[in-house]
């Protein structure tokens, strides 16, 4: 019989080819993994980016179309983002480009119980958000939406969806009492325009809620949630627009506005549209914290545009005043973090595990 030679490599050789082959291993998915980081930051930055661009430039352009282009109907205005939505959101779904989840199973008895209530809201929301802008500068809605923590906390409060936090609670009064200041300081102050903005402000926080509630853990993809919400509040934006617009658009022929100008009334519903679906790639890219801080400095950026560029009258006490109200949201957010590690190390207690801190 033939004789097979088998050679034995020497055992410190086959560690020391190991050990390169491990560490070459090693260096690749380090590699790898420092570049999923540095594009998942990226991508993060972009998003943001271009959220923040969207957003700025739909509330400039939003405030052209209603004062300088004499279209005043907020509602009719923003139910074409909505409706743009909803249309672009269809295409995707029907071409097979989206496929639907947890969305394709629902029934009419769910959607009227579920999807209605939430659209009410929201169509209240943005319709008073539009309004707003018929009777106060951009500058000040700006400075006034530095109080919306402290709307958010009262109705999440009173619907026994959240518990008070000492932290929490010291920074909506120091929210309050900023948001007071810059009021206060408002050259041009309407009460008409602030009670809408605050009405719109409850109407969202309302809108979270009862979405908190009816949902639970219920959550859409972006052009899901486009496609199963829009048309409810679309339908709701439409008895509004019945109601209160209509007329006044029929006898001011407010239609030629657009046919004459369709680039920019098409530009604002894609924006609409651009600006939903931003929101959620920048939550889903870092944190509803971070979306919190960006939209924070969104509104610094527009207020400072707003002065600088179109001439927004801005007194020392509303600047003093916003000063406060940053201070005030900085230790809110310290407080909702403060507050979700509390809760997260009593879950942990409360399954009969201990938390070292």
């Amino acid at each position: 019989p033939a004789h097979v030679l088998v050679v034995q490599p020497l055992p410190g050789v086959v560690d020391a080819a190991t050990d390169r082959q491990l560490m070459l291993r090693a260096d690749a998915t380090e590699d790898m993994t420092t570049s999923a980081g540095r594009s998942k930051l990226t991508q993060a930055i972009l998003y943001c980016i271009a959220w923040s661009v969207a957003s700025s430039g739909l509330i400039f352009l939003n405030k052209h179309l209603l004062t300088d282009d004499g279209f005043h109907y907020p509602m009719t205005l923003c139910s074409m983002g909505l409706a743009a939505s909803w249309a672009i959101s269809s295409v995707l779904v029907n071409s097979g480009m989206v496929k639907l989840d947890k969305g394709k199973d629902l029934s009419m008895r769910w959607y009227a119980t579920n999807v209605l209530p939430i659209g009410a809201f929201a169509a209240v929301s943005l319709a008073l958000g539009n309004y707003v802008y018929l009777y106060l500068s951009v500058s000040f809605i700006q400075m006034l939406k530095a109080g919306v923590p402290s709307v958010t906390m009262l109705v999440l409060v009173v619907t026994g969806l959240e518990k008070p936090h000492e932290q929490t609670v010291l920074g909506v009064l120091i929210l309050t009492i900023g948001t007071c200041m810059a009021a206060y300081g408002e050259i041009h102050f309407k009460w008409l325009g602030v009670i809408m903005m605050f009405s719109s402000e409850f109407s969202e926080a309302f809108r979270m809620a009862v979405l908190q509630y009816l949902m639970g853990n219920l959550r859409f993809e972006l052009v899901e949630g486009l496609y199963i919400m829009a048309p409810a509040s679309l339908m709701f934006l439409g008895l509004g627009i019945a109601i209160f617009e209509f007329e006044k658009l029929y006898e001011e022929n407010g239609v030629a506005k657009i046919v004459a100008n369709p680039g920019m009334y098409g530009l604002a519903a894609f924006l609409g549209f651009l600006v939903n679906f931003l929101t959620l790639g920048v939550i889903r890219s870092t944190s509803s914290l971070t979306f919190k801080v960006v939209g924070q400095v969104k509104n610094t950026v527009v207020i400072l545009v707003s002065v600088v560029v179109f001439r927004s009258e801005v007194t020392f006490i509303q600047m003093v005043g916003y000063s406060i109200s940053m201070v005030g949201f900085a230790v809110y957010q310290r407080g909702k973090g403060v507050q979700a590690r509390e809760e997260s190390l009593k879950g942990h207690g409360g399954h009969g595990g201990t938390a070292t801190v």
